[in-house]
Formats: C-alpha cells, structure tokens, sequence
C-alpha cells in the first residue's frame, strides 16, 4: 500500500508535481517538516538589545554583519526566523515602516511544506505575500520546479511565469514540462497555459501540447480526474484512457479507469484500495472488455486482502479469476511482467494456539487448455478447455508434537471440507453412424462434480534407538478418511493395465477421472515406515580447487535403509485423485497398499576458504530407489512393482549469488521419467540468469509435459542498457510455447522500451490471433508509460 500511482501525460505531471496529486499512499504520509535553523546552520536565534534595529523586527535573526540606513534595516550573510519561515540570503532589508522585506543572493526560504530558492525576493512580512525572480521550488516526493517569475499571496495563492518542471534531479533532464504560465490555488485548482512535454535528445520540439488545462490543486489526497493515456495498436486501433480518483476518507481511495479502442471498443477497469490500520489493508481490480473482432466478453480480476491481527487470528486472501488465459498478454503493459500469469486462487483464516492450529480455507486452481494441443494426454488425445479445481471450504484442526514416552511424540488431525471439479463446454468428433467416412461433432455442456471428504490422522514419531553410529527411527500412521462420493468409474485398477499402465477402459473418456458422482465410501489405512542410517563417512581435502573456488573441502556421506508398509484398500481405483491425502495418504509419501524398500545415500560437500573459518555447506545430493513388493498406484495413473524409480537430488548454493538444483526420477522399469533443473545465477551488478529443465507425466491431468524455461535480466553500460528475456520451450509441441524479450535504453528519467512477444497459440483469443507482436513503449520518470504501439 505504499505506493503510489504515475502516469500519463503532462497535464498530470505538471499538476500532481505541484500539489502532491495522483494517487498518493495511504493513509496520509505525514506533513513535510521544514528543517529548523540548527539542522541549516549552526543559529542560535535571538536579539540585540541595543545596536541596529533594536527590538523592531518582526523576527529572530543571525549574521556576519547587520546595519540600519534611515528606516531601512540591513543584514549581510544572515538568517531570519519567525511563525515558522525561516528566510537564509546574502543580504536582507526591511524596511520598519511599512514592513517590507527585500533579499538577494543565494535566497533559500522554508516554511511548512515548502522549499523555494531564488536569486531575488520582496515580501510583505506581515501579509505573507510577494514576488520572487529566478526561482527554484522543491515539490515532494521528487520533482523540481523553475521558473522566471512568481507571485504569491499569504503562501495559497501563486502565480508563475515562464514554468519548467521535471523529476530528474540533473542539471540538463532527460525529460521536463515547460508552460507559459501557472496559477495554483492550494486550496482549489491549477490552471495551466501551453503545457507541452520536451524530450532532451529533440531540443525545442515538444512530443505533447495543450493550450490549456484545469486541475485539482489541494496540498493534500484530492479527488479528480488523473493524466490521460495514449496509444496505438495495428490489431486494436488507437487508444485512449482517462481515468477518475475518488478519496474515501482518509484510509481509503478509488480509481475508475475506462480506456477506448477504436477497433475494439471499451476496456472498463478500476482500483479499490484500503489501508484501516497497520495490521490490516488490500487491494481489489479489475477490468472487463466486449470485444468486436471475437465477439466475446473478456475479464480479468484480482482481489488482495492481508488481516492480521494482535490475538494472533490472521486473515488473508489472493483470488484472480479470468475469462482465458491471453488477457495479461493483451492487455498488459511495461517492460516487466513476462511469464505465465497465475489464475490460482485462496482464502485462508486461521489461529496458531499454544497446543495446535485451527485453519478455515477456500482454494481454486484452474487451467487452460485450447484446441485439445497442450501436449499428449496419457488417457486420450482430447481433452477438456478448462478445468477448475475449487475447496469449497476445508477446515482443519492440527495438534501440536505432544511427548508420550521416551523420545517418541504423537501428533494428528482432522479435515472436513468440500471439494469440486468444473469442467467447460467441450466438443469432440464420433463416427457417422450413417457414413462412416464423416464424424459428428458432439458438444457437452458445462459439467460440475462436487463430492464432501472428512480426514481424521494421527501419527507417532521418534527415534526407535541409536547404537554407536547407527540409528533408527520409526513413524506410524493410522488414517481415517471418509468420500460422499467416488469416481462413477473406477479408472485406476493395478490388475487391469501391463507395462505400466493402469488405466482400466472406462478411462477412455476424457472427463472420466473427474466424474465424482460415484456411491460413498470409507477408506481405512494403517502405515509404518522405519529408517536404518547407517555411520557418516566422511573425507578432507586441505587444499582443494575448483572453479575459482580455492579452500579446505569436507565430504561426508551417510547411508539409509528405510522399510514402509501401508495398508491396503480394496476401491482405490475409484478414490478421486484430487491431492496427497487420496493418492499418498501413508507415511514417506506411500500410496495405498504399498510394500516397499528404500536404499539411500545422502552427501554433504563442506568447505571453507583457506584463511580458515567455520564450514559452511556448499552442496547436498541425495541418491534414493525403490523396491515395490506389491503394486501400487503412482499419480499419474501407471501402476508399479519391482524396482519403481531412481532419485536424485542435488543443491548447489555456495554463494548468495549462484544456486543450481536438480532433481530426477528415473523409471528403472517400463514408463517415463521425471525430470527437474533449476539454475539461478546472480551477478553484482544486478543482472541475473534462471533456467530450468522439466520433464514429467505426474499431474492430475494425465497430460505429458516436457520443456525449458529460460529468463533472466542483463545491465551494460552503467545499466543504460537492459535486457530483459523469458522463454518457454515444450518439447511435446516441438515449437516454443511462449517467449518474451524487452530491451530497453534508458537515458536519466527517459526509458525506451521494445518488447518482442511470442505465443504458440492454439486458439485466436489474442490480439485477433496474431502470434508474434512487437510492442514500442516510451516511458518517463514520474509518469510512467507515456506512449505505446503495438504491431
């Protein structure tokens, strides 16, 4: 909530930079506070009792050298204070009778709010009123206002001539406002003549004019109209947005924000903010469009909410929902903002006590999937447009680890909660009973499965005993969960399938495993896992060198042997597969009915430099397999027995600026592998370098994926120039699903940005099904984006 909003054109910047306007933090930051004399320069203010002036000035003051000429008292390199203005020159006069105040040379005046410097200023003392030439006025947070000639009345009223006005704190800005001239009222409006915008590279020549304006000018939070934006799009036209702010107090604001686009009309969107106390504030926006060329309603909304309060309860909510998934790609804008936009939604209430948690959530995951071409799905070549995921609530109760005998603790809870699947409207072709060379194509309306589940656990957990260096530890489990309603077909079944692969007949449909309208059913299961590790082993290597890394290297390794054993469950085929307590509802991750052995190797790479110093742990693998005695049923529908997968882990992190992780589960038998690589690369001058490697068929929607993402940021010459990339490859597509590149050059307060965007599409919901675009941005400092076209 501390930011604040810039953007738009120069009649906004002229006027929110004058009065603090746009859309400022809440709650109100607090006044600006002049300096006091002693912050300025060592003063100590105070009289002469006798000698020049006497007791006749209005005012406390200092200086090198102070005289009187008739009525007209002088002070030379001084400072003058009183009802808060403090007044520093080279030399000052006022005059006794009439209470004029004349100063010249280096003028710095201060009161409340304000921060003036001139070269000449005559003022009216006792009415607060003058002029000054050749001035210079600091105006919060940032901006910098000069101007030939001012007059001012009772510090409210003030009348500019020849204005200039920028944010850029260098003597030559990259950007600035200039208008003939300015009238504010404090406690009213500004009127501004010819505010035109000048770029430094182009000289004179302006890039925008008005011949005039009117704008809210209070001091403080105002509601009005903010800066217009401007753009152009060879798919959507030319664009033009206003937008209106509407103070709700002093905790809270509004925006209105609609934007018209001559190709595809009017964009409806809006901000609402809140901010109550410090423990409390959020966000709600959204926007909205009927767009002609498609025909279509399009959205997108987001909702933020962070409560927290001091009895420990605490309230949070994330909640985006959206008409498709191109909506962001459309319509957003900035250099930034590259990668897929999250549609996932959650609210959550909950307590933490002194014996356990109690929570209330509510959670939606939803998916895109456009022309049946996300990838290869395991069950069929068809599948669903969109599929919602939704808890609808879930609460919990967990008690804390309790101590019951020994070093053995008992812990446990209970969930009660409703789960959903929403399936869109889809379409697929059958046979033409009348023709078999044609299909018919069948459309299925929109389908909701809803079904309530109730899980009770407790678990017991401790070392079992430790023998010299071998130890042993032991964990069992015994589980409760009863379904109000199963799959209408079993779909998995471990007897059904050979080479891997579980899925029974019924499967074939393309909603069968969200289908949850199936009779009730209670599943009991009792699990135990034991863990034998074994002595560390473990090696130094004094002067070791690899990489540029140069020190005193330690490797250790320590063996396991572990044994799991879950209960088994007739109907397991029919158990919706919607999280880890229907598919892995055992200890260590074991599926129903599991037998299995575990062997394991965990290693520690430790190192310090040369100079010595404690170790610290520079990476970890880990090498595990399994043993399945019996079949079980993996995530993603396949079956096993035998020897399941080998794991491998390993973490690099020798440095804040450089980690790696890796991680792969590799079929020993007949199926696929899963595969994950994450490399993250930080350099000391902020750019930075991410890729990650992924390859897996455990997902609940049966689908096959495999890619490579790539993204990162890149700063030459003292960061004028940056590069900005993300990329997304699938390999089941074999094309590039989604890539992004933005290079911009950025001069002091003036950024040119050139975004090139690429998205495989499978459907014509973008930019009138364009694939590639190339989006042109200027953006200044203070205002934000100013222009942008796209082609």
């Amino acid at each position: 909530m501390g930011r604040g909003r810039s953007r738009g054109l120069a009649l906004g910047a002229v006027a929110a930079a004058l009065t603090a306007q746009g859309l400022p933090p809440i709650p109100d930051p607090p006044p600006f506070q002049a300096p006091t004399p002693a912050e300025l320069m060592p003063l100590r203010p105070f009289r002469l009792d006798q000698g020049p002036g006497g007791g006749r000035v209005p005012f406390d003051w200092r200086g090198d050298k102070v005289s009187e000429v008739g009525d007209t008292w002088i002070l030379e390199q001084g400072a003058i204070q009183a009802e808060g203005i403090l007044l520093l020159a080279d030399r000052i006069e006022y005059h006794l009778q009439d209470g004029l105040l004349e100063a010249e040379g280096h003028i710095r005046l201060e009161a409340p709010g304000l921060r003036l410097r001139s070269e000449r200023l005559r003022m009216d003392w006792k009415r607060r009123s003058g002029e000054a030439w050749a001035l210079q006025m600091d105006l919060p947070p940032s901006w910098t206002l000069r101007s030939n000639h001012v007059a001012f009345t009772t510090l409210k009223l003030w009348a500019f001539e020849g204005v200039e006005l920028s944010p850029c704190p260098e003597e030559e800005p990259g950007w600035k406002a200039r208008l003939t001239s300015l009238k504010v009222n404090l406690d009213g409006f500004a009127t501004l003549w010819n505010p035109r915008i000048q770029l430094r590279g182009l000289g004179p020549i302006p890039i925008f004019y008005l011949p005039y304006a009117l704008y809210p000018a209070q001091a403080k939070r105002t509601s009005g109209l903010l800066p217009p934006t401007l753009g152009a799009s060879s798919s959507f036209g030319t664009q033009v947005g206003l937008s209106y702010y509407q103070v709700l107090g002093d905790t809270a604001d509004a925006t209105f924000s609609p934007e018209y686009f001559s190709k595809e009309g009017t964009l409806w969107g809006g901000e609402l903010r809140w901010n109550p106390d410090p423990t409390h504030y959020g966000t709600f926006s959204g926007r909205t469009i009927h767009q002609r060329t498609l025909g279509i309603q399009r959205y997108r909304y987001a909702l933020k909410e962070v409560w927290q309060r001091e009895d420990g309860w605490q309230l949070t909510a994330d909640v985006n929902q959206a008409s498709d998934n191109m909506v962001d790609a459309d319509f957003g804008k900035g250099l930034g903002q590259l990668g897929a936009p999250s549609f996932d939604s959650a609210l959550y209430l909950g307590r933490n006590t002194t014996f356990g948690s109690l929570s209330l959530s509510m959670a939606e995951q939803r998916s895109f999937f456009y022309n049946n071409e996300l990838g290869t799905p395991s069950i069929t070549q068809g599948f669903i447009p969109s599929l919602r995921r939704r808890t609808l609530p879930q609460g919990e109760f967990r008690f804390f680890p309790v101590p019951v005998f020994g070093p053995f603790y008992l812990d446990g809870g209970l969930r009660v909660g409703r789960f959903a699947y929403l399936i869109d409207s889809y379409s697929y072709d059958i046979p033409d009973p009348t023709d078999p060379a044609k299909t018919i194509m069948v459309t299925v309306p929109p389908q909701d499965y809803g079904w309530g589940r109730e899980d009770a656990n407790t678990r017991l957990h401790g070392r079992l005993g430790q023998w010299g260096p071998f130890r042993a530890d032991l964990e069992v489990m015994g589980r409760v969960t009863h379904y109000s309603n199963t799959l209408r077909n079993p779909i998995f079944d471990p007897t059904a399938g050979a080479n891997g692969s579980a899925v029974a007949p019924a499967a074939l449909s393309t909603i069968s495993p969200f289908q949850v309208d199936g009779p009730s059913a209670t599943r009991l299961v009792g699990s135990e896992h034991l863990r034998l590790s074994g002595p560390q082993v473990g090696r130094t290597f004094e002067h070791f060198t690899l990489l540029g890394y140069s020190g005193e290297l330690k490797h250790i390794l320590e063996p396991y042997f572990g044994f799991t054993n879950t209960s088994g469950y007739r109907e397991a085929g029919a158990i919706p597969r919607f999280d880890a307590v229907d598919s892995a509802p055992g200890v260590n991750d074991s599926a129903s009915g599991e037998r299995s052995v575990e062997l394991g190797l965990k290693q520690h790479f430790l190192g310090r430099p040369s100079g010595g110093g404690a170790f610290t742990d520079l990476a970890r693998l880990s090498i595990s397999t399994r043993y399945y005695a019996t079949p079980i049923i993996l995530n993603d529908g396949r079956y096993k027995k035998g020897w399941a997968s080998l794991d491998t882990d390993l973490s690099v992190e020798p440095d804040e600026r450089f980690r790696i992780n890796f991680r792969r589960s590799s079929d020993l038998g007949p199926g696929g592998s899963d595969n994950a690589l994450s490399l993250d690369l930080k350099s000391s001058a902020a750019s930075r370098l991410s890729l990650a490697y992924f390859s897996t068929g455990i997902n609940r929607f049966l689908v096959r994926q495999r890619g490579v993402q790539l993204g990162g940021i890149h700063r030459v010459w003292d960061d004028r120039l940056r590069l900005e990339f993300s990329g997304n490859y699938d390999f089941e597509m074999h094309r590039f699903a989604s890539g992004q590149v933005a290079l911009a050059y950025v001069e002091p307060c003036v950024a040119y940005i050139l975004k090139l965007t690429h998205v495989a599409l499978n459907t014509n919901l973008v930019s009138g099904g364009r694939e590639n675009r190339v989006d042109l941005t200027l953006s200044l400092r203070g205002i934000g984006d100013l222009f942008s076209y796209r082609r």
